[in-house]
């Protein structure tokens, strides 16, 4: 169940407090309080749908202890009622039920000395599935083409922000090259349970639409979200320098323009798989310059003669440079 951790937590706080009472299923402490305190009623029910049941009472007010906890009675389609939560609130929100199932409550009141109150009255109901799920928000696509890369991926992956339904069971994922698709027209790509997924059946070079749904245990489908879009870009050709040329210390490199590509950034390191000594800044142009290495601090220095050196370069959809492809790597020596 559910909420067995919740109520074993809450169960060892009221038992805390109230185990100066002794027994606290006969109150037979005869030097203490042994008067249980009055039923919790009114008790009403405020909302039930949609898988949830949520209760209100009146608080208790018990002249001879000063806390008064509650124990909230369920009992689905007839069976006995056993206690599902144990809280100091006079409210209760049962969530996850099963939406054709009718379901009883009622509540007791228990006092400082373990007295329980007799019930309140009984509240019934069903919680039927009568709304669909609000649409995911927050869709995000990031593609990548690291293909170049020891274990590299060509992929697309998404996340969006968790719906907050409590009989949600997962999300439906639809893709197509088409701006604007309506979903039905082309095939659901994933079901999953968690707001992410990855699409590694892309093409380099194809544009992707995504739009996400949402779904609730009894079917019900959401509106549809956001739609988001990104490319799997190839990786850029280098132009130069190439093939370990020499170059001065504050060399320029240049490449050819990848279709689709928003951003670029040239990455300079000492070894063809790392040492990174300079992050060149981003731009929209085909071709940089190198215009020094930090050392320390803020100072800078140009690379050094005779210095073998690597670079590559990172192809960005977006503004902010964010990695989409990366180009092989080539050398170049300082003069």
């Amino acid at each position: 169940m559910k909420r067995t951790t919740g109520i074993l937590v809450l169960a060892a706080l009221l038992g805390t407090l109230w185990s100066c009472g002794g027994d606290s299923s006969s109150g037979s402490d005869t030097g203490g309080d042994q008067t249980a305190p009055p039923s919790p009623s009114p008790l009403r029910v405020d909302k039930i749908r949609d898988g949830e049941v949520w209760l209100s009472w009146a608080e208790v007010v018990d002249e001879e202890s000063e806390e008064v906890g509650y124990k909230v009675y369920r009992a689905e389609d007839g069976e006995t009622a056993v206690v599902v939560d144990s809280t100091f609130r006079t409210i209760f929100q049962d969530q996850g039920l099963h939406y054709e199932a009718e379901y009883t409550y009622y509540v007791t009141a228990v006092d400082a000395a373990g007295n329980e109150s007799g019930p309140s009255n009984s509240v019934s109901g069903q919680p039927f599935n009568n709304l669909a799920p609000l649409a995911p928000t927050g869709l995000r696509a990031f593609a990548h083409n690291l293909a170049l890369l020891a274990q590299g991926a060509i992929d697309v992956s998404l996340d969006w922000n968790a719906n907050v339904e409590t009989d949600l069971v997962g999300y439906r994922v639809y893709r197509s090259t088409e701006e604007g698709f309506a979903i039905g027209e082309d095939p659901l790509l994933a079901e999953v349970e968690v707001p992410r997924f990855v699409d590694e059946e892309v093409e380099v070079g194809t544009l992707y639409f995504y739009k996400v749904t949402a779904v609730d245990k009894g079917g019900k489908e959401s509106p549809i979200s956001n739609e988001v879009r990104d490319v799997a870009l190839p990786p850029a050709e280098l132009v130069e320098p190439v093939k370990g040329a020499l170059t001065s210390p504050e060399p320029t490199f240049s490449w050819r323009p990848v279709l689709g590509a928003s951003t670029y950034q040239v990455i300079v390191t000492t070894s063809p798989t790392s040492g990174e000594i300079s992050a060149v800044p981003l731009t929209s142009d085909t071709s940089a310059v190198f215009v020094g290495r930090t050392v320390s601090g803020r100072e800078t220095a140009s690379l050094e003669s005779g210095q073998l050196y690597y670079w590559k370069l990172i192809s960005s959809t977006r503004e902010n440079g964010q990695e989409n492809s990366v180009s092989r790597v080539e050398s170049f020596k300082i003069r």
